[in-house]
């Protein structure tokens, strides 16, 4: 069946390099935003045939926009499906390497939404064959999902790059408790019996205020701080500020998701970090890492 590649308004680039290293063609899409804040996506073209009994891969990543709107991106996505579903593809792909509203897994508080959840029910709805995702934040979601579903590790394309800059003696820092499985199983790339240390963090749950301690044993060490996801940097740079002050050498700040919202990138940077490294799952100018062969290998 032969293979036509979509490559949505947030994910060109590594739209374009997975379709080089499938040898597929490759579609682009025409966006706007109606006055009324509607959203308009155009598969580019002019003859639909070209979609029937095909089978499409549409890749798009659905973190921020340009003005940080990650539902226009989840929008986008639905009606990229829904175009190549009027135009009878034969089957349909999505490869959504950051997935929004996965960390919505959890109710902490009383009358919030299991959101995530919610976000598959829009993607059965859609009647898709096979989701593709990359180190989505808490894998068990994606058990709503009635298609297949494959959520691909990142971590040995990150710790290749980073041996790649000359980093040694290496300590993995886990900047809490809830990714020290995570960061254990990224110290692994770097060898066996690579440490991995935490720190204590305590978020409140109204404010999202961080409070972060410890004192831990990096002098002289390359400090690689670790986590699946980068938004507006606070965890971040706490934490690099204390591996700072616990004596570290050189102190890359990681992250598969680099969102870098806000004044993240200027934060990390003051605390103390010499690198923020993400793959391009986000197009912006952290993504040093590329996952389209990782991704394409398991396409094929």
């Amino acid at each position: 069946m032969k293979k036509i590649l979509i490559a949505g308004p947030a994910s060109q680039i590594l739209g374009v390099k997975i379709a080089q290293e499938l040898a597929i063609e490759v579609i682009n899409t025409e966006t706007k935003l109606f006055p009324d804040g509607e959203n308009y996506v155009r598969i580019n073209i002019e003859d639909e045939t070209l979609i029937a009994d095909k089978e499409v891969i549409i890749i798009q990543s659905t973190g921020p926009s340009s003005n940080g709107n990650q539902n226009k991106r989840l929008m986008e996505l639905f009606m990229m499906i829904d175009s190549v579903k009027r135009m009878g593809a034969k089957s349909i792909i999505v490869v959504a390497p950051y997935l929004a509203y996965a960390r919505q897994d959890k109710v902490f508080r009383p009358g919030e939404s299991l959101f995530a959840n919610v976000v598959f029910r829009f993607i059965n709805s859609l009647g898709i064959d096979e989701l593709y995702t990359v180190d989505i934040h808490a894998q068990h979601v994606l058990k709503e999902c009635t298609c297949k579903t494959v959520n691909i590790d990142s971590m040995k394309l990150l710790a290749d790059y980073i041996k790649s800059k000359g980093a040694e003696d290496i300590v993995v820092v886990s900047p809490d408790k809830g990714a020290v499985e995570r960061s254990k199983a990224f110290a692994r790339h770097f060898g066996e019996n690579v440490p991995v240390e935490v720190f204590e963090k305590k978020r409140d749950l109204k404010t999202g205020e961080i409070k972060m301690s410890g004192v831990l044993s990096l002098k002289g060490k390359d400090v690689v701080i670790a986590d699946d996801i980068i938004a507006t940097g606070g965890t971040m740079a706490t934490a690099i500020k204390l591996a700072r002050e616990s004596g570290a050498n050189k102190i890359f700040a990681v992250a598969t998701h680099a969102l870098l919202l806000d004044q993240a990138k200027y934060r990390i940077l003051k605390a103390g970090a010499d690198e923020i490294i993400g793959t391009d799952s986000i197009d912006n100018e952290a993504c040093k890492v590329s996952l389209s062969k990782i991704i394409a290998d398991y396409l094929k």
